[in-house]
C-alpha cells in the first residue's frame, strides 16, 4: 500500500511542474505559433534567479524572479521573437534555439557549470498513510494546481480570456475587432515566460541546480502539448498528466534510462497515428455525429 501511495504522491509532484511547463508552451505555440526551443532554459534561469538571491525571504525571491521573467520574456518577444514572426517556422525555431544557447552561456560565465543548490523553505516532512514526504513539495503541488486553476479560469471565464481565445483561433479577425496583436503577443510571450522561470524557480530547492536542468522537462513538455488539441489551453495541462503517469509508471517496472526511450517511442507512435492530438473535452454523442 504504501508503494502505491509513493508512487500517486511522485506521480502528483512532477505532474505539477510540468503542467506548469507545459501550460506556458501552449499559450505560446497557441497564440504566438512559434516553437519556443528556449523553454526548458527559461527555467533554468528561475532557479538560478533564486539561487541568487538566496539570502533573502524565499517569498521575496520568488516574487522577484517572476518579475524577472515578465521583464526577460517582454525584452526577448520584443527584441527578438518580433523581428522573424513572419520570416517563417525555421527562423523562429533557430532564433529561440540562440536565445536558450545565449542564456546557458550567460549563467555558465556567471555562476560557472558546478552544481548550485538552495535549501527549501520548508524542511519538515508529513505523513500522508504509511509514507512522509517532504512538506515543501506538498505545498508547491497545491499552490500550483491553484494557479493553473485560476489562469484556466481567466483563460475561459473573462473577457481578457475571450480576447486570448479569439486572437488564438484567428489572428487577422481578432485584429479587425480591434485587438492589438503586437500588444497580445508581448503580453502572451511575457506571461509564458515568467511561468516557465516561476516553474525553475519552485523545483529550485529539490534538484541541482545546473545550466542544462531544463532541458529534462523541455522535451516531455512539447510531448504534453503536442497530444492535445492544436490551440488548446487546457488540454497541455492534461497532457502533461498523462506524459508524467506514463513516465512515473515506466519508472516503476525500467530504470530512467530505459523509461524515457520507452516513453518518448511511445509518444512519437500517437503523434504519428493521431497527429491532430486529442481534444480533453466531452461532448454529447448528439453533437459529435451530427
Amino acid at each position: 500500500m504504501s508503494g502505491w501511495i509513493q508512487f500517486l504522491l511522485d506521480f502528483v509532484w512532477l505532474s505539477a511542474g510540468l503542467a506548469l511547463v507545459a501550460f506556458s508552451l501552449g499559450l505560446i505555440l497557441g497564440e504566438l505559433k512559434i516553437v519556443n526551443i528556449a523553454q526548458g532554459d527559461l527555467m533554468m534561469v528561475g532557479a538560478y534567479s533564486m539561487y541568487a538571491m538566496r539570502d533573502l525571504p524565499f517569498l521575496v525571491a520568488l516574487g522577484a524572479t517572476c518579475i524577472v521573467g515578465l521583464l526577460l520574456g517582454f525584452v526577448l518577444e520584443r527584441g527578438v521573437l518580433r523581428w522573424v514572426y513572419d520570416k517563417g517556422f525555421m527562423a523562429t525555431l533557430l532564433a529561440t534555439w540562440g536565445v536558450g544557447i545565449v542564456l546557458e552561456q550567460g549563467v555558465a560565465t556567471l555562476f560557472t557549470v558546478s552544481q548550485k543548490g538552495i535549501d527549501a523553505p520548508l524542511k519538515g516532512l508529513i505523513e500522508i498513510g504509511d509514507v512522509v514526504y517532504p512538506t515543501y513539495r506538498v505545498a508547491v503541488t497545491a499552490g500550483i494546481v491553484v494557479l493553473l486553476a485560476l489562469l484556466l479560469l481567466l483563460v475561459y471565464r473573462t473577457s481578457i480570456g475571450l480576447r486570448l481565445r479569439a486572437s488564438i483561433d484567428n489572428v487577422e479577425m481578432a485584429s479587425v475587432l480591434g485587438i492589438s496583436p503586437q500588444r497580445t503577443f508581448a503580453m502572451v510571450f511575457s506571461v509564458a515566460t515568467a511561468l516557465a522561470v516561476l516553474a525553475g524557480a519552485l523545483i529550485a530547492p529539490t534538484i541541482a541546480i545546473n545550466p542544462t536542468l531544463g532541458l529534462s522537462f523541455l522535451a516531455p513538455a512539447f510531448f504534453a502539448v503536442l497530444i492535445s488539441k492544436p490551440g488548446s489551453l487546457a488540454g497541455p495541462v492534461v497532457g502533461a498528466v498523462a506524459v508524467e503517469f506514463t513516465f512515473t509508471l515506466l519508472q516503476a517496472y525500467f530504470n530512467i534510462t530505459i523509461a524515457e526511450s520507452v516513453l518518448f517511442g511511445l509518444l512519437a507512435l500517437f503523434i504519428v497515428l493521431k497527429p491532430q492530438g486529442i481534444s480533453w473535452s466531452w461532448k454529447p454523442a448528439r453533437e459529435e455525429t451530427s
